[in-house]
């Protein structure tokens, strides 16, 4: 066997070992014993569960005139209570209604909570967020991907009691600010 057929036997070799990986054999109950437990964080989001309605204003840097806009969120915990899992419906003066699904969970690797956005009209955002106990608010960014390009989303949403919030937005590209959106969301159960 010559010197290049030993080096590309080794080489397959290595590669197989690599591309198999180095799963351990185990039985079902070590395998269930490496399962993470819940993380308490996540009980953090129960502050989002119920019924709300929202009331707000949209400013888009591209109009003269605000818009208001409108919706109601069913918001649940799914799989679990691993996750929350929202449906909402929204209106926004001068257009069609808009129907979305979010998703919230909480990353026990990076220690961030996580969201995933996705409506009709086509947007599908990736995020993440922070809770301040103390004051009540959150803090979220998000990349933001539409029918017009790509997007970042940063906001905060601050309870002012149990079952009212209080939520600003905004949207840039690049250094430009494209949409400005503020309101109020009020838990009706």
């Amino acid at each position: 066997m010559s010197r290049r057929n030993v080096m590309q036997t080794v080489g397959a070799v290595a590669a197989c070992v690599v591309l198999s990986g180095c799963m351990p054999k185990m039985t079902i109950e070590e395998m269930k014993a490496h399962m993470p437990k819940r993380p308490v964080e996540l009980d953090r989001l129960n502050a989002f569960v119920g019924t709300w309605e929202h009331e707000g204003v949209a400013k888009f840097s591209c109009l003269d005139q605000a818009l208001k806009t409108s919706g109601r969120s069913e918001v649940k915990w799914e799989g679990n209570r691993w996750y929350l899992l929202g449906n909402c419906d929204m209106k926004m003066e001068n257009f069609d209604d808009t129907k979305a699904c979010e998703i919230w969970t909480y990353d026990i690797h990076t220690k961030k909570y996580r969201s995933s956005w996705v409506d009709s009209m086509g947007m599908m955002a990736a995020g993440e967020g922070t809770c301040d106990p103390i004051t009540g608010t959150w803090h979220m960014t998000a990349t933001n991907h539409t029918p017009w390009g790509a997007s970042h989303l940063k906001g905060t949403m601050r309870f002012l009691d149990e079952n009212t919030t209080e939520w600003s937005m905004t949207e840039t590209v690049g250094l430009q600010t494209i949409l400005e959106m503020s309101g109020r969301s009020k838990r009706v159960k």
